[in-house]
């Protein structure tokens, strides 16, 4: 995963680097600086010594440029240039009050070139923090699921439009050739969310490795969350499924999260007993339940984005959504889960304010 280049690293960058400076060669600016620093000169000798005061100044343009292009050291050999320049032209059309006149125009050149390399890099470190986000966000929700012999699956992820938050779900196989199902979603927003959700589905990718017993691995989750260095109380809700014996065989445990829905019943999995969030206690023990699915029966897993989704103010809820799944609990789970996301962003019309995410299963042996 690309990291977020740090602040001191942007400053201290190559003179030419791409990025938000656009695909221009390096000869093409530097001609482009060149260019414009000489047509202020051009323009100041040409120009009658009675009205010219203020040309110089145009020597920002250039200097801008270079900031822009190149950062802080450029900016400085260009401010150099045009110092020289505005010199060479000073004896041309002689400057009263030289030395002042002087002083007030490298006050200004500093100026800009100081403030135009802060707004070039903040705007790379906005640039690498947003493509580290989507690195982020596509290994949490990955558009494409791995193929596995027991089961058939389907999700869809929809991104809040106030940014990125933890959401993530996870389908592998476990160590007894059982097959894994974890849907996840960390308390809060923003990239802090994000991280720390990575980290709970890493934990939860490792521990599958070893086991497939949902409450088990519920359990493991919960002490590397607690354990793990920095802020008190980081909270994920989660939901973990095993599918066994050709998938048919289903067990599952719940820590604070929506209810996942069997399919085609729209009956709600419920926990065997109250539940906690991921994080709240170092002595979270959860019991997983068991039951035998019938040929065509599946289960839904979804974060409550997708219930808290609003249309003239009102909230979807538990309720409305199980009204847009009633029409296509038939469906297989990829398509179900395509399904799903048109009829939320058709119902739907307000931004999301939550990310939304959702998966389909249903053994293979009930879709063949």
């Amino acid at each position: 995963m690309r990291r977020l280049a740090k602040a001191g690293t942007l400053r201290e960058a190559a003179v030419w680097s791409p990025g938000v400076q656009g695909d221009m060669s390096n000869i093409a600016r530097l001609a482009w600086v060149c260019a414009t620093a000489l047509a202020v000169f051009v323009a100041w000798v040409a120009t009658d010594a009675s009205v010219n005061v203020g040309v110089g100044f145009f020597y920002m343009v250039p200097i801008g440029l270079a900031a822009w292009w190149g950062g802080r050291r450029f900016a400085a050999v260009t401010i150099a240039g045009c110092v020289v320049l505005y010199n060479v032209g000073a004896l041309i059309h002689p400057v009263p009050d030289f030395a002042l006149a002087l002083a007030l125009r490298l006050i200004v050149f500093v100026a800009v070139a100081v403030l135009v390399s802060a707004a070039r890099e903040r705007l790379n470190v906005l640039e690498h923090s947003a493509e580290e986000l989507e690195d982020i966000r596509a290994a949490l929700t990955p558009t494409k699921l791995v193929d596995l012999p027991n089961v058939e699956a389907g999700t869809a992820f929809m991104p809040s439009d106030h940014g990125v938050s933890g959401d993530f779900f996870l389908l592998t196989n476990g160590p007894d050739s059982a097959t894994v199902a974890i849907v996840g979603d960390v308390v809060g927003h923003g990239p802090e969310a994000a991280r720390l959700a990575t980290f709970v589905r890493a934990r939860f990718a490792a521990f599958a490795a070893s086991t497939s017993d949902p409450g088990e691995l519920m359990s493991l989750a919960n002490t590397a969350l607690v354990d793990r260095p920095g802020p008190e109380h980081e909270l994920v809700s989660a939901v973990c499924l095993r599918f066994q014996n050709e998938g048919d065989k289903l067990s599952w445990a719940i820590a604070g999260h929506p209810l996942p829905l069997l399919l085609p019943g729209l009956r709600e999995l419920a926990p065997l007993d109250s539940t906690f969030l991921l994080g709240a206690s170092a002595d979270l023990e959860l019991q997983a339940g068991q039951m035998l699915l019938e040929p065509g029966e599946g289960v839904l897993i979804y974060t409550d984005g997708l219930t808290d989704v609003r249309k003239g103010g009102e909230l979807l809820g538990p309720d409305g959504l199980r009204r847009l799944l009633e029409p296509l609990v038939q469906l297989s789970p990829s398509a179900m889960a395509r399904q799903v996301e048109e009829a939320i962003l058709e119902w739907s019309d307000e931004p999301l304010r939550d990310d939304l995410c959702l998966l389909a299963i249903r053994p293979k042996k009930f879709t063949a």
